[in-house]
């Protein structure tokens, strides 16, 4: 029972109470979204959301996998204390790194996709260290820097891809398939795309769970987080370590580009393809709320991963009754507005049912010293007598010792009178004598005047 109320009481353990009470509350609220829009089909819809992904267990591990890394990009800055919100240019510039790579290097088979893969981390590092250098030399906000950012880097990238006719096809409007050799392998899954790039992504994952909490470079990155006036009076680099924060974050967010546009596709012949429509890269924001559900944790951040997507795939099924896929991305909001005060509430509601256990417990202690106090009271009637008895004898006894105490003082009264007789005895001799010869002398001086 200590073991797991020590458990209960670690800042891991709340945070995942906290999320797991935004999804329930982000649910709820979907529930109710779907009963306005549509109340007969509300419980199969909403049935759908939840168990849909199951069906498309395959899909769900290979859309998990670019937000996990753009998740992860934000959760590794925001232990730093950098609000990594450029993830969605770091993502779209690692994934045109990636294409380059894949159609203008001619490399072997087996060693194509690899170079595709840094490539793509490459390309996301380049992003990611523009807003670092920023922050660190310049003070410049990295929110500003990074979401301005996002911009340049999708119109450079649409610029870039449109201007190559290699890459570019112009009559489709998007780029061409890319060579079978720098495609990702995939894990045989009908009908998916998943690949071995879900396996990357949880390995990474781990390694940098053991950076944050094994090593001194992790040590002095949550430490600046914590307070970066406290770590530089301690000696740490804060400007190198925001620079290499912002670097690891852009590589990771560069890999989830990589990761989604390497990605085998499920048609023979095929691939994945990247159409320059001008839009922000949705996956780079999703990270985000990836990062927020999975409290910045990389093991917080795969399960949350699987989750959004685990729902986004259930969402797309809910067509069959009638509502828009987009409903779901209006759960994920909620959930995720959920989640940014979920802390606090969890907070509350740990202190509401604590003070209700400290009222019963106060209230079973008072029963208990009520029961006590009366067992008391009866065992002091039953015994009342000998204390009385015991104080009448003990007044006796006083009396008999005041008596005593007052006859020797009587008798030491009667001996100091005695003494007084004695000493007085004496002097009474010489006394009647002296009157006797005063008497002769009264005699004989009226006879000696007459004379």
């Amino acid at each position: 029972m200590n073991k797991l109320g020590n458990i209960t009481k670690t800042k891991s353990f709340s945070a995942f109470t906290s999320a797991l009470l935004a999804i329930v509350l982000g649910l709820i609220f979907g529930f109710f979204i779907m009963l306005v829009a549509s109340p007969s089909n509300a419980v199969n819809g909403f049935r759908t959301v939840l168990t849909g992904g199951f069906k498309r267990i395959g899909d769900v591990f290979y859309f998990a996998t670019p937000i996990l890394m753009t998740g992860l990009a934000v959760g590794f800055a925001f232990k730093m204390g950098l609000f990594n919100i450029g993830a969605s240019g770091q993502y779209t510039m690692g994934m045109f790194f990636s294409l380059y790579v894949g159609f203008m290097w001619d490399l072997p088979d087996n060693i194509h996709w690899i170079a595709c893969i840094f490539a793509g981390m490459v390309g996301g590092m380049l992003w990611g260290i523009i807003p670092g250098l920023f922050k660190a030399f310049l003070n410049v906000n990295e929110v500003i820097t990074s979401i301005m950012f996002n911009y340049i880097g999708m119109f450079l990238v649409d610029m870039l891809i449109m201007g190559n006719s290699v890459m570019y096809v112009s009559t489709k409007a998007r780029t061409e398939y890319l060579p079978k050799s720098a495609q990702i392998p995939s894990l045989g899954v009908t009908g998916s795309s998943v690949n071995v790039s879900i396996f990357i992504a949880i390995g990474i994952a781990i390694i940098l769970f053991i950076i944050l909490n094994k090593t001194i470079f992790g040590y002095e990155l949550k430490a600046t987080g914590y307070n970066k006036f406290a770590s530089n009076y301690a000696g740490m680099n804060g400007k190198k370590n925001i620079v290499l924060t912002m670097l690891i974050a852009g590589g990771l967010a560069g890999l989830g580009g990589a990761f989604s546009i390497l990605a085998p596709s499920t048609i023979a012949g095929s691939s994945m393809t990247y159409e320059p429509i001008s839009v922000i890269a949705a996956n780079g924001f999703n990270g985000i709320a990836v990062a927020l559900l999975g409290n910045s944790s990389p093991f917080g951040i795969i399960f949350s991963a699987i989750f959004i997507s685990h729902i986004q795939r259930g969402g797309t099924l809910t067509a069959l009754y009638g509502y828009k896929p987009e409903i779901i991305d209006i759960v994920i909001s909620v959930i995720i507005y959920f989640s940014a005060f979920a802390m606090l509430m969890n907070h509350m509601m740990v202190t509401f049912f604590k003070r209700r256990k400290d009222k019963r417990h106060q209230k079973y202690i008072e029963k208990t010293q009520a029961s006590k106090d009366v067992a008391t009271l009866d065992k002091k009637d039953t015994v009342t007598t000998i204390p009385e008895e015991l104080e009448k004898s003990g007044n006796i006894g006083s009396s008999e010792k005041t008596d005593n105490s007052k006859n020797t003082e009587n008798n030491e009264n009667t001996e100091i009178l005695s003494s007084n007789e004695d000493i007085e005895n004496p002097i009474e001799p010489d006394l009647k004598d002296v009157l006797s010869n005063s008497e002769n002398l009264k005699d004989t001086t009226p006879e000696k005047e007459v004379k």
